[in-house]
């Protein structure tokens, strides 16, 4: 028997036949794991090509309500549970079959006013789109009507100093159809032998001869009892409302900021600024609270995030509950 040891032979590819099993298994391990991790990408890739799409049709073509209780101890008791369905800037679009999606959230909601925020149309094109619409909303409920920047507009200029061809064909659509336009004007809800203010804005876009916020307050209380609850329509969300002297406020206009994400309210604002703020919800301006609408329809750009929404606006008398 010979005491010489055999030393390990070299395998083909250069290295000892003692260590190739474990350098082959690390080679296999590794595989797997860049097999496991490519399998995770393509499953996550998948997925965000499903979901994109999925996410941007709904932002864009499935409206939802979403209710909104306001509340104020300056409310009469006869207004409580009063239901507002308020539409904001729907910019010509339509949701279903005629806009039956739409007109069958509205009267679902069983409200007892609709209250229209602007920006319904955008272009003089547009027209029978109001037509058509409007005398289906006043078959529901009692529809008021304020401006938007967008009518104003319409004509590829804004109309500081005077009425463009849409408005006067849009006052006269909104009041045939049995609803009440209410730019620069008021009047008085009565229920259960109690009265409130309802009071609407004019875009800042339209004529400089209307009336500003403080101004059209000053309207109201030549002529009504300035300690009668009150409720302003008004497209814009970004006005100061804080000394307005008006109870609640709803507003739209900034389409809660068209891709909504999280932790943000909205991407862009309506002047083209990042990251705006106040763009959805219930806020407060001193003692107004202002209701902003994310709004149904779009412009520039696709919303994404945001769905559209049908806000259903309830008052309530009974303040902290």
């Amino acid at each position: 028997m010979s005491g010489k040891r055999e030393l390990p032979r070299r395998t083909a590819g250069g290295g000892n036949s003692l260590f190739a099993p474990s350098a082959e298994r690390a080679r296999g391990a590794t595989k797997r794991r860049i097999s496991k991790s490519g399998l995770i990408a393509i499953v996550i890739t998948a997925a965000l090509l499903f979901w994109i799409p999925l996410e941007l049709h709904l932002s864009n073509n499935a409206p939802g309500t979403e209710t909104v209780t306001v509340r104020s101890n300056r409310l009469p008791e006869a207004f409580d549970g009063f239901r507002i369905v308020q539409l904001s800037d729907l910019h010509q679009k339509t949701f279903g079959k005629d806009n039956e999606t739409l007109l069958g959230l509205v009267r679902d909601a069983k409200p007892d006013m609709i209250a229209l925020t602007g920006d319904l149309i955008d272009s003089v094109e547009a027209f029978s789109y109001a037509v058509e619409l409007l005398p289906k909303l006043t078959a529901i409920a009692p529809v008021y009507y304020v401006t938007g920047n967008h009518e104003w507009s319409a004509d590829g200029k804004t109309a500081y100093m005077g009425r463009n061809r849409l408005i006067t064909r849009l006052e006269d659509a909104v009041t045939e159809s049995g609803g009440v336009w209410l730019d620069s004007s008021f009047c008085t809800l009565e229920r259960g032998g109690e009265r409130i203010i309802l009071a609407g804005l004019c875009d800042p876009n339209g004529p400089r001869t209307e009336p500003n916020v403080h101004e059209l307050r000053q309207m109201i209380e030549r002529e009504q009892d300035a300690e009668l609850f009150s409720l302003l329509l008004s497209h814009r969300h970004d006005i100061d409302y804080t000394h307005s002297g008006f109870d609640v406020v709803l507003s739209g206009h900034a389409h809660g900021g068209v891709i909504r994400l999280p932790f943000t309210d909205g991407l862009r604002g309506p002047a083209r600024e990042w990251f705006p703020k106040g763009t959805s919800g219930l806020l407060r301006q001193g003692d107004t609270q202002v209701v902003v609408s994310r709004g149904l329809g779009d412009t520039y750009f696709p919303r994404f995030l945001n769905r559209p929404q049908v806000v259903v606006v309830v008052l309530s008398c009974q303040e902290g509950k």
